[in-house]
């Protein structure tokens, strides 16, 4: 599989005789927040893996394969030490790789140690085989939730003899599942299950067991963790056992201590009602509220920001939500609203129900949305010349918040330059799908339309990956998109297979033209360019220009006659239009740069219409009256004096 390694060995393996108890089979992952496979690999993973919990405990660790994450909130860095130390027992030189109860995968069926070949029969066919011991493992916060006592038995069911001190008791505090606003490493994965935290009293060591034992010995343990405070989530705390015989680094039994509910645990879990794009200067976002506590709750209140800045009236909730309910709030409008991407986030205060939140880590949650600016009118040229990105009035959409989104380049670009758009579809995981959408658009008094622009392309393999790029069309403010181009995989690519990092050259750029002539005279038109991975290689784009014809294009019988009176004009003018059908009319004065310093849509009624333009605050000059239906427009000069 791309960008992994085959592991060239794996140690050589002994089995234990009279094992008499069911096993809970340990299943460790090493996996990695810059690494791309992983990324591709892990959901549907998971799926498999929580399809299989009643027989099989999942433990990741974050390793720093291909490379470690710089940010220090994430995984890897927060925990580095533990995970370097279970990467090296395990000789571990790949992402993403996998251990069955300390053992290949191979042995349990799998033809590979990588876990995109994990399946649900290799799974019960690790925890198919019996084991010597149990385990039995209580847990129990203290009063302030910042400590978990766990306490257990561990029991032999069969005989079992190690050599030397290596049989141990190891306990991992793990997080079922972690979410990051921004993806930590570099290969845009947000979202983590299972991930190994702190070890207690320590990995290498953990509790020491004896060498030998005999059908019905026991060992009690009791190990108070202190949580990290790095920990993101307190109701997602598990704490992992297993006992592991270091002299060949099988794991025989693995138990756990599920997450066990706070008392006052208010739980932020989601933003519904905001779109991803709007054209609204206030919208009114919702939030998903979960209770995760073992109260109700009855009283709470949820603060509203938009790009961290407190944005709306705060939200005291009252109600009554039990244990394990959900419950949809309502949030009062944010306003004033600018055009750019934006971030609406909530969070609920640490009092619940009167009382502390000992759980603040899930008591915040964001939403992306991105607001549309004014209407501007053709042409558009970019080359990305200019070290800002995205360009003044373009957005960049990037629903996941990942690193792996368009961003300018300046290795590369078309027509002798060194400029241009990349999307990085080598390291974006599969079905990764990122949005560059032009500055909003009014083609009123055009013709006709057209996009060019130019297009560089290779997968890693051949036959090719499918990535994928689209662009799009919308006139009603991104709520419907039409597709006017689509090229994936072969049709896509302008070069060879390329397994490093691809980086077009002269002759590899392709131009592309699409008639957007459909739209002419339309007041907001969207366009944008949609990227998708299928994990193959880099896709650019360069020499962007949306352009066409102007001038006069009365192709619309329905309007007969415009007159401007008067003309010229100081403070006011009247557009007389006969049109000899009822019909929606677009008018629109535009300086002589061509920019809309007047819009109104009007509906007309067949015959005579007088519609009033206000001049009062146009400086001195020529403009153009453009007069347009769906099917055509008339210009008219107007003289503004003073």
């Amino acid at each position: 599989m791309k960008k992994t390694t085959t592991l060239l060995s794996f140690l050589a393996l002994t089995t234990v005789g009279f094992a008499q108890s069911p096993r809970m089979s340990l299943y460790e992952e090493f996996t990695g927040e810059n690494c791309g496979p992983c990324a591709g690999t892990n959901p549907g993973l998971d799926v498999k893996l929580t399809a299989n919990l009643n027989n099989t405990i999942p433990l990741k660790w974050q390793v720093a394969i291909p490379s470690a994450p710089s940010s220090p909130t994430s995984l890897y860095q927060q925990n580095k030490l533990e995970i370097d130390a279970r990467d090296a027992y395990y000789s571990i030189s790949s992402a993403p790789t996998c251990r069955h109860d300390g053992q290949s995968a191979t042995v349990f069926g799998a033809t590979s140690d990588h876990p995109g070949y994990t399946t649900a029969t290799i799974l019960n066919a690790a925890a198919a085989v019996t084991s010597p011991f149990t385990i039995a493992m209580n847990r129990a916060w203290d009063a302030t939730f910042s400590t978990i006592t766990v306490t257990g038995t561990l029991t032999a069911t069969g005989n079992y003899t190690t050599t030397g001190t290596n049989l141990k008791f190891r306990l991992v505090m793990t997080e079922k599942e972690i979410n990051y606003a921004v993806a930590p490493g570099s290969n845009g994965e947000k979202e983590f299950h299972w991930v190994a935290r702190k070890s207690f009293p320590d990995l290498a060591n953990g509790t020491a067991m004896a060498n030998t034992w005999t059908v019905g010995q026991t060992q009690t343990f009791t190990i108070v963790c202190a949580l990290p405070s790095y920990i993101w989530d307190k109701s997602q705390v598990e704490m992992v056992g297993f006992i592991q015989d270091d002299a060949n680094k099988k794991v025989l039994q693995a138990g756990i201590g599920n997450a066990t509910p706070l008392t006052d645990d208010a739980a932020a879990k989601s933003v519904a009602g905001l779109p991803a794009m709007t054209c609204a200067s206030s919208l009114n976002p919702q939030v998903v509220v979960t209770n995760n506590g073992s109260n109700a709750i009855t009283s709470m209140t949820l603060n509203p920001f938009v790009n961290g800045v407190a944005n709306g009236a705060s939200v005291n909730w009252t109600g009554n939500l039990a244990a394990g309910a959900t419950t949809t709030v309502a949030m009062n409008a944010i306003t004033g609203l600018t055009a750019g991407s934006k971030t609406f986030s909530v969070s609920i205060s640490s009092s619940v129900n009167g009382a502390t939140d000992f759980n603040l880590g899930n008591n915040s949650t964001t939403q992306k949305f991105s607001v549309v600016g004014t209407y501007s009118l053709a042409p558009i040229v970019q080359t990305f010349s200019l070290a800002t990105f995205p360009p003044a009035n373009w957005l960049l959409i990037n629903p996941d918040g990942g690193a792996a989104t368009w961003a300018r380049s300046s290795a590369a670009g078309s027509q002798s330059t060194t400029q241009s758009a990349r999307y990085p579809a080598y390291s974006a995981a599969p079905g990764d799908v990122d949005d560059l959408v032009l500055p909003p658009l009014s083609l009123v008094g055009f013709g006709t339309a057209q996009l060019n622009f130019d297009v560089a392309s290779a997968p890693y393999s051949s036959p090719p990956e499918n990535d994928q790029l689209e662009v799009k069309v919308s006139t009603d403010c991104g709520a419907t998109w039409a597709t006017l181009y689509s090229k994936a995989g072969a049709a896509l690519n302008t070069a060879a297979a390329n397994a490093n990092s691809y980086v077009p050259v002269a002759g590899d750029w392709r131009a592309e033209s699409i008639d957007l002539s459909a739209y002419a005279n339309n007041p907001t038109v969207l366009v944008k360019f949609v990227a998708t991975s299928d994990y193959g290689n880099n896709m650019f784009i360069d020499q962007i220009n949306l352009s066409g014809t102007t001038g006069i294009n009365n192709v619309d019988a329905n309007i007969s006659a415009v007159e401007l009176f008067p003309n010229p004009t100081v403070n006011e003018t009247s557009v007389n239009i006969t049109v000899v059908n009822s019909s929606d009319v677009t008018i629109s004065v535009l300086n002589n740069v061509g920019q809309i310093v007047y819009q109104t849509v009007s509906v007309l009624n067949a015959g005579s219409n007088k519609v009033n333009i206000d001049t009062k605050q146009f400086a001195a000059g020529i403009y153009n009256v453009v007069i347009a239906t769906e099917n055509g427009s008339v210009t008219k000069k107007l003289s503004v004096t003073k």
